[in-house]
């Protein structure tokens, strides 16, 4: 029967009427009864806010013969209506009206934009208490001569003439904050019924936050008794924290089951003892007892030895190999006496190749040295085979002509490995002959240093730090000397001089050779 009855009721006229009814039948069912309960989170679509869309040149006038309302002389003046403001707080109203738009990206740009002109629009705005207080009052004495009760109309009034006067009345303002309040609480917390879609980015988490700080601030502000109207707004939106939990748990009864007749009620259990902490458990007394870590394998890790601390300390951790060692087998395949395809080196196996990076990183300082190389190196392999040609270089002499390294194709370098020392000293550059090269090549040396494999970079620097281009030439070979090393010999220079197209400078200094 109740149901029925506001079915035929109408919400907004018959306001007071159905909220005695919902009263009545809140207390005449249990606590935990689900039949009055919203458990889907379903909204009143039907509930659509109209206003109006469209400019019209009207100004706020009012006539008291017209509207029975008790208006300051202040307000009777004309005033402008701001219809941008106007709309964007009355499209509000849709988005409280069904708040899982906001999880779509464009309506939510369009709910952050409108809200935070509103809130600005009630910042600028503030409201006098005094002010407020008295039209209160006026309203109250006016309501006690008519003989009737203060009635409370749920549906909003757009006209956009009522505006300015609705957002400057501190019941109207508190209403649409509280709104903002429920739309944010709904966003943040974890609803049953929600969908995969229905989740907040960091951007929308974090606009939240600060909005309800503003709102609360705002609501502070409102007169009359703003604290003691924030504090029960929070109050009432914490409560229902609670009990939006109790849906999500899908409404568990309150009420505690009577034991039955006959049935024997259990005895209290008995207090435990305090459960000794991880820390008290291994520096204890009984830290050399064996334990169990959940898992065979961390069991079989940690009673290994008793003394953890000693057992990482233990020497047989050291698993950094010697380096020779561990590139032996790659040198040997890199000689190409040994017939080896590229496949099956170990070059080419994805775990040497981490294990060699990072033992080439604590042991080699070649690991930190340019790579030049013709063309491009692209590949790990590649890499550790064009490193592989240094460190034979330093290994013991006791290698077998066999176990030589021969540079391949593709490497700016020579692999001379183990060659003899006549050919190495009959190779080497000459102070003299660096001095007659930078007196001949002049302006030319920028030429020079592209076919040296210096890099843009380079050739800026030098310019920069020497003006004239002797200078320049001559630091260029000693750049060049020194991120070579042995490399930088006479044939190489010589080669890169016939590149450059500077033939005669070969022709004269080099005559002899």
């Amino acid at each position: 029967m109740c149901n029925d009855l506001l079915r035929r009721l109408s919400k907004s006229q018959n306001t007071v009427f159905c909220g005695r009814i919902q009263l009545f039948l809140a207390r005449f069912f249990p606590l935990d009864e689900r039949s009055g309960l919203n458990l889907m989170s379903q909204f009143n679509l039907a509930n659509v806010t109209t206003f109006n869309t469209t400019d019209s040149d009207v100004s706020l006038s009012l006539d008291n013969s017209n509207m029975d309302v008790s208006v300051p002389e202040a307000s009777k003046t004309e005033k402008p209506i701001d219809y941008i403001l106007y709309r964007k707080f009355w499209s509000l109203q849709d988005f409280f009206r069904n708040p899982t738009q906001c999880y779509k990206k464009e309506k939510w740009r369009q709910f952050q934009k409108y809200s935070k002109v509103v809130l600005d629009a009630f910042s600028s705005l503030k409201l006098d208490s005094v002010q407020g207080s008295k039209r209160k009052h006026q309203a109250s004495q006016k309501l006690q001569k008519q003989g009737k009760d203060q009635v409370y109309f749920a549906k909003f009034l757009t006209s956009e003439k009522l505006f300015d006067l609705q957002i400057s009345d501190s019941s109207f303002r508190r209403s649409v904050l509280v709104q903002f309040l429920i739309l944010y609480q709904y966003l943040n917390h974890t609803v049953k019924f929600k969908t995969n879609v229905h989740v907040l980015t960091d951007e929308m988490s974090s606009h939240i936050k600060d909005s309800s700080e503003v709102v609360y601030a705002l609501l502070r502000e409102t007169p009359p008794n703003g604290e003691e109207f924030t504090k029960t707004v929070a109050q009432i939106l914490s409560r229902e924290e609670h009990w939006n939990e109790w849906k999500n748990k899908g409404c568990p009864t309150f009420v505690l089951e009577r034991p039955k007749a006959g049935e024997e009620v259990p005895a209290p259990t008995r207090s435990r003892s305090r459960k000794r902490s991880i820390r008290e458990e291994l520096t204890g007394d009984d830290m050399f007892k064996r334990r169990d870590m959940g898992s065979p394998e961390l069991t079989k890790l940690w009673n290994i030895c008793p003394d953890n601390m000693e057992a990482c300390r233990s020497e047989s951790r050291i698993f950094l190999p010697n380096m020779e060692e561990f590139f032996e087998e790659a040198i040997e395949q890199a000689d190409p006496e040994a017939m080896i395809e590229d496949e099956y080196k170990v070059v080419n196996e994805s775990n040497f190749a981490w294990q060699a990076v990072r033992i080439l990183a604590r042991k080699s300082p070649h690991f930190f040295q340019p790579v030049i190389a013709e063309p491009p190196i692209k590949k790990l392999s590649q890499y550790l085979e064009w490193i592989l040609t240094k460190i034979a270089k330093e290994m013991p002499q006791t290698l077998s002509s066999s176990e030589e390294i021969k540079t391949g194709e593709g490497f700016a370098e020579t692999d001379d490995l183990l060659q003899g020392g006549e050919e190495e000293k009959s190779d080497v550059l000459t102070d003299d002959q660096l001095e007659a090269v930078v007196n001949k090549v002049g302006e030319n040396w920028k030429t020079l240093a592209s076919e040296l494999f210096l890099s843009d970079d380079d050739i800026t620097n030098l310019q920069t730090e020497h003006s004239e281009a002797k200078e320049q030439a001559r630091q260029l070979l000693h750049l060049w000397q020194e991120r070579e090393g042995e490399s930088a010999t006479k044939d190489t220079l010589v080669k890169a001089l016939q590149e450059s197209g500077l033939v005669d400078i070969v022709e004269s200094v080099f005559s002899e050779t």
